[in-house]
């Protein structure tokens, strides 16, 4: 009788035995379970051993954040199913700034994609207004906690797009959305550069 393989490690600890198996085949398993190390974990963490996760650890920011070990060429579905799987277990209660660096890797792994994945640019778009969401929030947390503020790679990769779509006027205002919550990032640059383009296609319209 054929029995499944034994699944231990971070994945048994968050009940995703089933999914692992079913998703991914042998290979896949090999190889996401020999490149997943972060340092001073066990040899195989990912399936091997206890894997009882922290007190700060959930199953969405856990999944987002190992989801960058697999996003290599010929591998990318692997990291797009544990980005998939994550937002099986997104919830609005779980810790702010766990939420805003999720999401960040999330838009980092799919963005990467955009030109082979049908549909992946508009979910980066989708990924970065949630993120932009609490951003608010994040901020305080992200002041509190480490006494400066960071980028946000949501915002910006957002008005990349924006811009690059030319919707000059959302990417202006998420420019200074991003200006006015704190963020790091060069907000009067971009917004200086995406007027004069609208300035030329303005100019270039009435002739």
């Amino acid at each position: 009788m054929f029995s499944k393989p034994k699944v231990g490690g971070d994945i048994a600890a968050f009940g995703l035995e089933s999914w692992w198996l079913d998703t991914f085949s042998k290979e896949d398993r090999e190889w996401m379970a020999a490149t997943y190390s972060p340092m001073g974990s066990s040899e195989n963490p990912l399936i091997e051993g206890d894997g009882i996760p922290s007190t700060r650890r959930d199953a969405f920011s856990y999944l987002c954040n190992v989801a960058p070990w697999f996003n290599k060429d010929g591998r990318q579905h692997c990291a797009i199913a544990f980005i998939d799987k994550a937002m099986d277990f997104y919830d609005e209660s779980i810790d702010v700034l766990d939420r805003h660096f999720a999401l960040s890797n999330q838009c980092k792994v799919v963005y990467r994609w955009r030109d082979v994945l049908p549909g992946a640019l508009d979910r980066v778009v989708q990924i970065c207004e949630l993120s932009i969401s609490f951003h608010r929030e994040a901020a305080v947390e992200c002041q509190d906690k480490f006494g400066l503020m960071p980028s946000h790679a949501c915002f910006q990769q957002l008005r990349v797009i924006e811009e690059k779509r030319g919707n000059y006027e959302r990417a202006i205002e998420l420019c200074e959305m991003a200006k006015t919550g704190g963020w790091a990032g060069g907000w009067d640059t971009d917004i200086a550069r995406i007027q004069k383009k609208q300035r030329a296609l303005a100019k270039k319209t009435k002739t």
